[in-house]
């Protein structure tokens, strides 16, 4: 009994097929001085709005943080991490470069005074709200 192969060119593409993917993939690997987006969290209390934000390997001296029109924005860069003349990076998958992120509030804020902490990697904005967005409680006469 005779076996025959019934693609017999497949085999020959599959190495060509095998690196345009392999290539590809590796393109993910490699990104970096790209736009990324930190991970945040955002919370609501009675009187304030809280953002935590996850920056890890970052200074805070490298973030921006502004208030328009009840928009509250989160920027900065985050720098790549030099490399020294003697190793050869083979994985990739720290992100870096610019970064910003907005977030459009619910209710208007006091502006004046927001606080931002700096807390290992994490920044902590706390966005108090306007006396007039605040819950009220109306008596009954």
């Amino acid at each position: 009994m005779t076996l025959t192969r019934r693609y017999p060119m497949l085999k020959a593409r599959r190495n060509l097929v095998d690196d345009f993917f392999e290539s590809f993939l590796d393109s993910f690997n490699t990104m970096s001085n790209v736009n990324w987006s930190p991970s945040v969290d955002l919370e609501e209390t009675k009187n304030d709005y809280i953002i935590h934000a996850e920056l890890p390997g970052m200074n805070k001296k490298d973030i921006d943080i502004s208030v328009e029109n009840d928009v509250l924005t989160i920027s900065g860069e985050k720098k790549e991490r030099v490399q020294t003349k003697d190793s050869n990076c083979l994985i990739s998958e720290i992100m870096s470069g610019h970064f910003s992120r907005s977030f459009r509030l619910p209710a208007q804020i006091d502006s004046e005074k927001i606080e931002a902490k700096w807390d290992n990697g994490i920044l902590v904005v706390k966005i108090p709200k306007s006396e007039v967005a605040k819950p009220k409680k109306i008596q009954i006469s």
